[in-house]
């Protein structure tokens, strides 16, 4: 799963390059891409150009994107540049695993090599590569990288927020 802004800077050209690349090995798997925006005919068109719509679909906005993080295998973040990633954040307390480029700001501190696999930003290969890193890990090495990025994510919540303002304010 993919979930953002149709727009340049989470970098969904990139994604479906790469994962065009990785169907050549697995010719069954899915990738689901949430969000709208202005490229969404170019992303579309990439998709059906490369006969990628049985494999890719474009799911637009949802409300509740959770319900879907929680059925899928991994959650990547392609982006070019990002501010914390909340998107990333909501997929480690979904107990999804997080496949990350290493962009500037928020991805890079959050998913380290304990809580997920940070791939060379825009670099032709090294998603895809990561990718197929990620389905040879072990069960027990997948379970530990979502267990520390769940508690990553815990710094992140509104009541843990509200705890330190009210600390400072006081």
């Amino acid at each position: 799963i993919a979930v953002g802004r149709l727009t340049k800077q989470k970098n969904f050209i990139y994604l479906i390059d790469e994962f065009k690349k990785f169907l050549n090995i697995y010719p069954n798997e899915k990738l689901l891409i949430f969000g709208d925006g202005e490229l969404k005919k170019k992303i579309l068109s990439k998709i059906e150009g490369n006969s990628m719509s049985e494999n890719i679909k474009l799911c637009g906005y949802t409300d509740n994107i959770f319900k879907y993080m929680l059925k899928s295998k991994a959650f990547i973040l392609s982006s070019l540049w990002e501010d914390p990633g909340f998107v990333m954040i909501e997929a480690a307390a979904c107990n999804t695993f997080i496949i990350s480029s290493d962009c500037l700001n928020g991805p890079r501190e959050f998913v380290g090599s304990d809580s997920g696999i940070l791939f060379k930003n825009n670099n032709i290969k090294s998603l895809e590569q990561n990718i197929l890193k990620f389905l040879d890990l072990s069960d027990c090495e997948i379970k530990k990288k979502k267990v520390n990025a769940k508690k990553k994510s815990i710094v992140f919540t509104k009541l843990r927020h509200f705890k330190i303002l009210s600390n400072n304010l006081i």
